[in-house]
């Protein structure tokens, strides 16, 4: 009798559970759907019906669509599937003029069937094993709601066809890509086991990672150790967001830690990336050479429950305020400072800065030989071969860059010193190029930092060092040293045109028009920003039409021409120049009276070499240091001593001293403070393992 109940008892177990699966199965099936349907707006659903069913073909192809080729990049075949999933929508959604029709019902299963038969393929693997499985597990789901379901045969082809990519293998976003469509496939087979396979290897990258995905740092690498937080990083938290969406409420349901790392990545690394509604250019990888990328508007669409920021406030609405504020910004409801708080972050895994104040940001990327430059690749980022060398995005309103690409001069990135080239150079190595020199870092204590690039490039070598406070940016230079022939340069910004160009020049003020060479201008002012030069230095801006092409850039790029009016403002360091230096202060959000009383006193420069560069700003009683080897810097009534190479953010006011080793290396720095007649050693203890390069602060007397 014991055995018999016992016997019951595990089966009434195993009835409940899988009972409870295919609950869950279900459930998670009909959010899916609900966010196609809402891809896809009435008038584009009626639209696309008009024009696609008309026209396919008996063999269910459409004559428009080269089912050979085989592109990398805007693979045509791909349109095919894109026209099916929109047909089947129209089929299956309530309140379609299309629902139930016979005539899409066939269109939707020859369109099928032919795509079976042709299996039409790309040269890029990403087609293959990610974007074709995902259409075809969505047009699936679709269907599986109608009235009238596909064949079962033909379901069960492509189910097979689905199984594509290995997700064991793969990491970062392209797992999540891979365990995306495993989910649709364990919902239209309704299998409880793969789902859970599905699930754990969707979240899986939501965690603490060495190789490619989250960095200890909460930056995002992907392609070796390439800054990617959009791009792939976009991917990641669209993707993450998306199942922790349609999980919800289920036994599969994101939870804990892996929670806490997604918001943590998102609300405090990807958000501040954007100001207004575009996002800096540094993070997009070789995605900066596409049209709009850095648009990001359609994140965040009030009430649309498949936008990112709707998706992340359902997850976790203990985060809506953040959220919400966010939102605004985005969707142009509120300025683009609305809601922000005050921050500087240094991501010391990907060597790039995040600065931020509600007036501005301006972030920092660099490399060393522990990161990637950006990458080329699939004829993506032609001429982004100096975009890792410093380059400054520096944003007030957010679009100062938007769509500027095609236009730039590439050798005069914004923020880089190099080679001014007659033509842009291409980027000859592809997949990312690692970085040559080991001193790349920056030290922070949260709302301030200071940041370091040893540059050793393409024949140009130049320490170079930001120094970030609430009103400015302190931008060093030292040691600019070369051999080329060509004259080397230090961009301070190229942006579009936006107004009147401001100079002062032994205290005249005029307008800027055209193109001007300057060799004692004081200061200069465009576009609410200004620009302070506290030495004599041989200065060029310009005010005119450049053009260019997306083509030029992008393989995959229009061809067209396109121009507009480029502000361009650049020092020139001459021919074969030896230990050359430069000094600018970047001040946002200032007219050009309040340039012409910036309170420059509250700024000074202590020292600019190439063995330590050294800012005190007064008013914040605060000395900033990079150290490129052991040395003494002597501010303002003290001295600072280090003895060995590092960052150091001194703030007298909180009576802390905040250091990094940019090496990576150190496990301890001796730093020594003198004041009047007094002298405090300090034994700085640096992290180690993933956290070495990173801050760490001390009290101090």
């Amino acid at each position: 009798m014991m055995k018999k109940f016992s016997y019951f008892l595990v089966l009434s177990v195993v009835l409940f559970q899988t009972g409870s699966a295919q609950k869950d199965i279900s459930a998670i099936s009909i959010k899916i759907r609900q966010q196609i349907f809402e891809e896809i707006s009435e008038q584009e659903l009626l639209k696309n019906t008009v024009a696609y069913l008309p026209l396919i073909k008996g063999d269910g192809s459409w004559p428009d669509i080269d089912y050979t080729n085989t592109a990398i990049t805007k693979w045509p075949p791909g349109q095919h599937l894109e026209r099916v999933k929109s047909l089947a929508v129209a089929f299956v959604k309530e309140g379609s003029v299309y629902n139930t029709n016979s005539s899409v019902w066939d269109a939707v299963v020859k369109a099928l069937s032919f795509w079976y038969r042709a299996n039409p393929k790309s040269q890029n693997w990403w087609h293959n094993e990610i974007a074709t499985p995902q259409s075809l597990g969505e047009i699936m789901l679709l269907m599986q709601s109608a009235t009238r379901p596909l064949p079962a045969d033909l379901q069960h082809n492509l189910v097979q066809r689905m199984k594509q990519g290995n997700v064991f293998e793969k990491t970062g976003a392209n797992k999540l890509d891979i365990a995306l469509h495993i989910i649709y496939r364990a919902c239209i087979t309704n299998d409880a086991a793969l789902m859970d396979t599905a699930v754990s290897q969707a979240f899986y990258p939501i965690a603490y990672t060495t190789g490619e995905g989250l960095q200890y740092d909460y930056s995002y690498l992907q392609h070796g150790a390439q800054l990617q937080i959009s791009s792939y990083g976009l991917v990641f938290l669209s993707g993450e967001y998306k199942v922790a969406s349609w999980m919800q409420g289920t036994a599969y349901a994101l939870k804990g830690e892996q929670l806490k790392l997604l918001n943590q990545y998102f609300l405090h690394s990807f958000l501040p990336a954007i100001r207004g509604r575009y996002i800096d250019f540094n993070t997009e990888g070789r995605g900066i050479s596409r049209k709009d990328i850095l648009d990001k508007a359609g994140l965040a669409v009030p009430g649309k429950i498949n936008s990112l920021l709707e998706m992340a406030k359902a997850v976790s609405p203990e985060n809506a305020a953040l959220i919400d504020a966010a939102m605004q910004r985005i969707s142009q409801q509120q300025l683009p400072g609305y809601g922000l708080i005050s921050k500087h972050t240094h991501f010391w895994k990907a060597d790039y800065t995040q600065h931020i104040r509600p007036a501005y940001s301006f972030n920092v990327r660099t490399v060393s030989d522990r990161t990637k430059r950006t990458e080329t690749g699939n004829k993506e980022n032609l001429s982004g071969k100096f975009l890792a060398d410093g380059s400054t995005n520096i944003q007030r309103s957010g679009k100062e860059y938007f769509n500027i690409m095609p236009l730039w001069e590439w050798d005069k990135i914004p923020g880089i010193t190099a080679r001014d080239f007659a033509d842009d150079q291409l980027t000859t190595v592809q997949w990312g190029e690692t970085g040559s020199t080991g001193f790349v870092g920056g030290v922070s204590d949260n709302l301030f930092g200071a940041s370091c690039y040893e540059m050793n490039y393409n024949g140009v070598s130049v320490k170079k060092a930001w120094f970030f406070f609430d009103k400015e940016v302190v931008c060093l230079g030292a040691g600019i040293s070369s051999n080329a022939d060509e004259n080397i340069i230090t961009s301070i910004n190229q942006s579009w045109l936006n107004g009147k160009i401001v100079a002062s020049e032994n205290d005249k003020t005029v307008s800027i028009k055209k193109e001007n060479n300057y060799a004692a201008l004081q200061w200069l002012w465009h576009d609410s920003i200004g620009y302070y030069f506290p030495s004599p230095q041989n200065i060029t801006v310009t005010n005119k039409t450049q053009t260019g092409s997306w083509f030029k850039i992008n393989g995959s790029g229009l061809k067209e021409t396109t121009e507009g009016k480029v502000f361009k403002l650049w020092l020139n360091h001459g021919v074969k120049p030896a230990d050359s230096s430069y000094s600018y202060i970047v001040v946002p959000g200032v007219s050009t009276d309040e340039m012409a009383k910036y309170k420059r006193d509250e700024i000074s420069i202590i020292v600019n070499t190439d063995s330590v560069q050294a800012v005190q700003h007064c008013g914040l009683k605060q000395l900033q240091i990079v150290f490129y080897k052991a040395g003494t810097v002597t501010g303002k009534d003290m001295k600072v001593k280090a003895d060995k190479p590092c960052v150091i953010l001194l703030s007298l006011s909180a009576n802390t001293i905040t250091v990094a080793d940019p090496y990576q290396k150190s496990s301890e720095l001796v730093v020594t403070i003198k004041k009047q007649d007094a002298e405090k050693k300090i034994i700085c203890q640096l992290p180690g393992g993933n956290f070495s390069g990173s801050s760490v602060s001390f009290k101090i007397e």
